[in-house]
């Protein structure tokens, strides 16, 4: 029987590894950076006129966009640094899926380029969590990596298991709009009482919202006053945004 190398040991290799290889950008393959600024520069930025609430495209000079004013939703307000597409999708796609946590750096700091973070008090910051089953399988949670880095940049408290998510559940672009709405139905569950807290919640990239809002109806039934989130990439709504059944 081959002997097993332990998790420490593993980690030192891949780091050792890491060091020793070229950073290369991920989109564009110049050598430099995981994610270079000419890349950064060209990559595909949100509406100006956006939801301060989902983050989808209203008219101008309107904060909020018809739904979101029809039925608030539970997410206090919603912050993306760019739109999902081109060299934004490698990136998330080589956090989320090539194993290159390396890059969670350079995407925090480009989260936190926004005044929000200057003029609102946060109490904690806390990752949108992932299911025991999924988190065995990939072996990290990208939106704590990003959660923690951010928390760090700006000296703001993080809560690693804040949040657990009880329940497997299917990609949501899988579903129709109905059953995204009932797919996360109860799958989270908030391990702490967040009494008048303003929580802020992490995740790499937002696809219909349903995530992220069933997670801040999560920390605002465990007492949280406030709950935003911030994200690396939201992939824009040909349809709309949509409220989840919760």
């Amino acid at each position: 029987m081959a002997p097993q190398i332990s998790d420490t040991v593993s980690d030192a290799f891949k780091a050792a590894v890491d060091f020793v290889l070229p950073l290369i950008c991920v989109h564009c393959g110049d050598e430099g950076s995981l994610l270079c600024v000419a890349c950064i520069s060209n990559a595909p930025n949100v509406p100006r006129d956006a939801c301060v609430k989902c983050a989808e495209p209203t008219r101008e000079f309107l904060r909020m966009c018809g739904s979101c004013v029809a039925l608030p939703p539970p997410l206090d307000r919603l912050i993306t640094r760019f739109r999902y597409g081109g060299p934004v999708r490698d990136a998330v796609h080589a956090l989320k899926y090539r194993g290159i946590t390396a890059i969670a750096p350079a995407m925090a700091e480009e989260m936190s380029r926004n005044t929000f973070f200057t003029r609102t008090n946060i109490d904690c910051v806390v990752p949108v969590p992932m299911h025991r089953d999924r988190l065995n399988e990939r072996g990290y949670n990208q939106a704590a990596i990003l959660a923690q880095k951010l928390a760090e940049s700006q000296d703001f408290p993080y809560i690693e298991d804040a949040l657990t998510k009880v329940r497997s559940t299917v990609s949501q672009v899988e579903l129709t709009k109905h059953e995204r709405a009932l797919s996360l139905r109860n799958a989270f569950e908030a391990k702490y009482d967040f009494g008048g807290a303003h929580v802020l919640l992490i995740d790499d990239v937002c696809t219909t919202g349903n995530t992220l809002m069933n997670c801040a109806a999560t920390l605002k039934r465990a007492g949280a006053r406030r709950v935003s989130a911030v994200v690396f990439a939201k992939e824009m709504l040909a349809e709309g945004p949509e409220i989840p059944a919760i």
